[in-house]
């Protein structure tokens, strides 16, 4: 994939890009080393390209349900003053939330996420079950999906990375992982239910060497690129049904 250099008469597409902390049998978790390996401004391969900054938070996510459902909606929105339906813009215009699958080869742009049935124990010795909020507070749906064009991204983002697996899939591993992807979901979800979630998720292999960590970024730099440049061609509020590129054995495993 080419890139042309930012126009720098175009205001900047601000991205956030959180990755996790330690886990289960992961000391060491790849996905907050990838985040913060990330450069501060990308260029996209549009013409008409905009300067993408890149805004890498700065400490891993704790493996935590608890932790998240105070975290993420904080960094995504400014505190409220005023009725959530008129409240301020968000902080980002793209929200990347990274973590690792432990059992996975491949790179996974997961697609949509689940309210409901965390039942695994987080680092704390927590779940999340039974918790209700989201349910009969804000009225949210079982399953949220991102708001990008999905066939649109996976189309750029294969098309810039043919040398490395990438997987398209529907099952984020009811676990930590789609807890934080489906709070993202929810904090836009419940401020326009037919609003814009600019939201995604990226499942990354356990690999810690030098390579794995650049091959990592390169991934995640293509994905962030993918949706800017599909945003760019006049399709950011228009979502697709494609076929999903998962497996039966896909839906067995647990990431963070």
């Amino acid at each position: 994939m080419g890139s042309q250099a930012p126009d720098p008469d175009l205001p900047p597409i601000h991205v956030l890009v959180t990755g996790f902390g330690p886990f289960r049998d992961t000391p060491r978790n790849p996905s907050f080393l990838i985040a913060r390996s990330l450069p501060p401004t990308l260029s996209t391969s549009t013409p008409s390209s905009r300067p993408i900054h890149i805004h890498a938070h700065p400490t891993p996510i704790p493996v935590s349900y608890a932790a998240v459902r105070e975290l993420l909606p904080a960094l995504l929105f400014p505190a409220p003053k005023l009725p959530i339906s008129k409240a301020p813009k968000p902080n980002f215009d793209l929200t990347l939330l990274i973590g690792v699958a432990p059992s996975r080869s491949d790179y996974s742009f997961e697609t949509q996420a689940r309210r409901d049935g965390y039942s695994k124990e987080d680092v704390r010795g927590r779940t999340w079950e039974g918790d209700r909020l989201w349910e009969r507070a804000y009225k949210a749906p079982e399953m949220l999906g991102t708001g990008v064009r999905k066939g649109e991204v996976w189309r750029r983002w294969r098309e810039g990375l043919l040398d490395i697996p990438l997987r398209l899939s529907t099952d984020a591993g009811h676990y930590l992982c789609e807890f934080i992807y489906y709070t993202g979901l929810v904090e836009y979800w419940r401020r326009d239910p037919e609003g814009e979630r600019p939201v995604l998720f990226l499942h990354v292999p356990k690999g810690l060497e030098a390579e794995d960590i650049d091959r990592g970024r390169k991934v995640a730099e293509a994905l962030i690129q993918a949706v800017v440049g599909s945003w760019e061609e006049g399709g950011k509020n228009k979502e697709e049904t494609v076929k999903e590129n998962v497996k039966d054995e896909d839906r067995r495993w647990v990431g963070s």
